[in-house]
């Protein structure tokens, strides 16, 4: 019996999982939940979505991507009066401050050594972040008082100084 229902809740997962993303819109502009992996992620049972969020999604979660980025992808997972909003991207110096600056966050204030995410974030975004590379990583709170605000946690990845991979998961309650 116990073997029947985990068949069972394995196939619920897989056709749940096939149903967000193929409700999924090229822009995700449409309110639809997307999945997506990093460029970088070793899972490889999720597609990827390539590109940018659309300028509404990123001023709903309090970002702006640079217009230089490169190799970007995202992902958004929208659930009931909230959802998280994941982007990874490649950018230089001059961008990654204006990034930063653009969250509210220096880059003096991260710390060096530390990916801001926990397992369950880098399971739901499927990124790896390969921890023999030098990073910096900051949480950035929702404003105090403001429930529609989102929180930003934010890594950045220096294995190469000149293109430097920035990870940014913005969830709202």
């Amino acid at each position: 019996m116990r073997s029947t229902a985990k068949v069972a809740l394995t196939s619920l997962l897989g056709a749940l999982m096939l149903a967000v993303v193929s409700c999924g819109s090229k822009d995700s502009g449409s309110g639809a939940a997307g999945v997506a992996v990093s460029s970088v992620s070793t899972r490889k049972s999720e597609p990827s979505i390539s590109g940018t969020p659309n300028p509404d999604l990123q001023k709903r979660y309090g970002i702006s991507v640079p217009k230089s980025a490169t190799n970007a992808s995202f992902g958004h997972l929208q659930v009931e009066g909230g959802g998280d909003l994941w982007v990874s991207f490649k950018t230089g110096k001059d961008d990654l401050d204006i990034f930063l600056s653009g969250l509210g966050i220096d880059e003096e204030d991260m710390t060096p050594g530390v990916a801001a995410f926990t397992s369950r974030d880098l399971e739901m975004t499927g990124w790896f972040i390969d921890p023999m590379h030098p990073v910096k990583g900051i949480m950035s709170p929702a404003k105090e008082g403001d429930m529609k605000s989102p929180s930003h946690k934010v890594t950045v990845d220096y294995a190469d100084p000149g293109s430097m991979t920035v990870y940014i998961l913005a969830g709202k309650p």
